[in-house]
């Protein structure tokens, strides 16, 4: 068990310098009204992180400085899960945290001799120590971790790490699917568009090389006439006019077929005008077909002029190429295919999220389930602790709350719901402690005394769950006495066996029943009053058990 190990105390208030040790179980501090139990109450407030006023330096000094030891053997993962305190705490088995307060209102705070705010003190404050007095924060109060302190005490810690799990998972699934639909809904308009593109680019049947042949075709078409009349031309000079090339040609190789006996190079001159006449021909036939294939149809023009627009305007579009083109076409189609695969994973994404949602809806309904069968269990024992503290007409209530919310994580019989990773239960602790008055929440109640036992109640049924391991209790026999108060001291020292518990009492039917026991005084410090604390033990401690018994003056 962790628990409040010393505290040292200097110029606060009435105290100069103050070292006390404690004990684990029940500590008892006693002594008159006005000694100063009161003050070493507020200064471990102080140090564990509550608001400092310059006013409660000790007159004359320049600070003041509150320091406490915890021993911290069973608590160190526990503080450690807290951000603020994860590189303060190391693996020694004690923890010191310091408070001072200077008298230009500025205030310092230290963990292990590392410098915090104060925010950072306070939370590593309250997984230390509770306060419970009117004048302290009191975390049984703060309706924040009454589902925390119901779960503890059903023993539902496993299925709340599952949930938690479950919890973490739909998350992710809801995350992922979210971003996966946006990029569905982004994607849509520009699927179209891809679309759109690979049918116009596949409809207009494009071919490589297509362009440079309409090209040709659409000069040829232009230049039809002048393409014919240089035909003809070539044709008349070459084979049709007197004293063509082809007829003086024939006429060469006639005149030499006469020599051919008489000259061996003749036959050679021969033989290559034959060869030319031969060519010549080929040309003939080539030229008349150039002419045969060549009429001029506008009707076939403007067709391969819209062709070639068609062509240039895909271009400007997709690529400078027909090969760019039908490769822009290519990828358009391997684009359109992830979409499409896109659609597969949001389907598969929204069944898992169902899935998952339904599975952690059913789990959140059996947590609440004993959740409720707990705080009725809970409930009778705390209403039959407050009829032994004397508020026999007690009711105490866990009150459950849930609120619809249209994008909430559980789905309870069609309905959606509000929660986190440990339920939609919003779980609260209520008490009437005056027959006639509604339920209210703890803080409502009136008395510190009232409040104190209330708690004390409260932390009877707990003890085995409670978060802290040093509770401290003030005022908790105010309007008490006889019966009552023997009962009071009776559950603090039952409570004592789990948890480290320090009480200040005025009644002896509570203090004799502490494992250690200050008496608080004041004695003198030159001419100035100081509050001092003394250990009992044997006769000191039956002596001031007498004078609580008897008063000041012991018969």
């Amino acid at each position: 068990m962790g628990m409040l190990e010393s505290i040292r105390i200097s110029n606060y208030a009435l105290i100069d310098n103050l070292t006390i040790e404690f004990s684990p179980g029940l500590n008892i501090f006693t002594g008159s009204t006005g000694a100063g139990k009161t003050i070493i109450i507020g200064a471990l407030g102080l140090a564990l992180g509550e608001r400092a006023s310059e006013d409660s330096i000790r007159t004359g000094a320049r600070n003041a400085t509150v320091e406490a030891v915890f021993s911290t053997s069973n608590k160190i993962d526990e503080l450690r899960r807290l951000e603020v305190a994860r590189d303060l705490i190391d693996d020694k088995e004690s923890l010191i945290i310091r408070r001072e307060i200077n008298r230009d209102g500025r205030s310092r705070a230290f963990v292990n001799n590392y410098r915090v705010t104060i925010q950072s003190l306070k939370n590593i404050g309250a997984n230390l120590a509770d306060i419970t007095s009117q004048r302290h924060h009191k975390s049984l109060l703060d309706p924040n971790i009454h589902r925390q302190i119901l779960d503890d005490y059903a023993g539902l810690q496993g299925e709340i790490r599952e949930l938690a799990d479950i919890f973490k998972k739909y998350n992710q699934l809801k995350s992922e699917l979210e971003d996966i639909k946006k990029k569905q809904a982004e994607s849509t308009a520009e699927k179209e568009l891809l679309e759109f593109q690979i049918k116009e680019i596949e409809s207009s049947s494009l071919a490589e090389g297509e362009d440079e042949q309409l090209e040709q075709e659409k000069l040829q078409l232009i230049n039809a006439e002048r393409i014919k009349t240089a035909c003809y031309i070539c044709q008349s000079s070459l084979f049709d006019d007197n004293g063509s090339v082809s007829s003086r040609l024939n006429s060469a190789a006639i005149e030499l077929g006469h020599i051919l006996k008489f000259s061996m190079l003749a036959e050679k001159i021969k033989n290559a005008i034959d060869e030319y006449i031969i060519n010549l021909e080929d040309i003939g036939t080539m030229l008349r077909e150039l002419s045969d294939n060549i009429e001029f149809d506008p009707v076939r023009l403007e067709v391969v002029e819209e062709r070639i627009t068609h062509i240039k305007r895909l271009k400007r579009k997709y690529g400078q190429t027909i090969g760019e083109i039908l490769q822009y076409c290519q990828r358009a189609k391997e684009k359109v295919a992830g979409y499409e695969d896109l659609d597969d994973l949001v389907k598969k994404l929204n069944d898992d999220y169902k899935s998952c949602r339904i599975e952690l809806s059913a789990m959140a309904e059996k947590i609440s389930r004993r959740r409720k069968k707990a705080a009725l269990e809970m409930e009778q024992k705390v209403i039959q602790h407050l009829s032994d503290l004397a508020m026999q007409n007690s009711d105490f209530k866990v009150y459950f709350d849930i609120k619809e919310d249209p994008d909430g994580p559980f789905m309870i019989n069609s309905k959606s719901y509000a929660g986190d990773d440990s339920g939609f239960d919003k779980v609260e602790f209520l008490i009437c402690a005056n027959p006639g008055e509604q339920l209210k929440p703890l803080a409502s109640t009136a008395s510190g005394g009232e409040l104190s036992r209330v708690l004390l109640a409260l932390c009877s049924v707990l003890s085995g769950v409670l978060p802290r391991d040093t509770l401290v209790f003030d005022e908790i026999d105010s309007g008490i006495s006889g019966k009552v108060a023997t009962q009071v001291g009776k559950k603090l020292q039952m409570l004592a066996k789990k948890r480290q518990v320090i009480c200040i009492t005025h009644l002896q039917q509570i203090a004799s029943r502490g494992i250690a026991h200050f008496k608080v005084y004041k004695g003198k410090s030159g001419k100035r009053s100081v509050t001092r604390v003394k250990r009992l033990s044997g006769d000191q401690r039956v002596t001031e058990i007498a004078r609580l018994l008897a008063g000041e003056r012991i018969s």
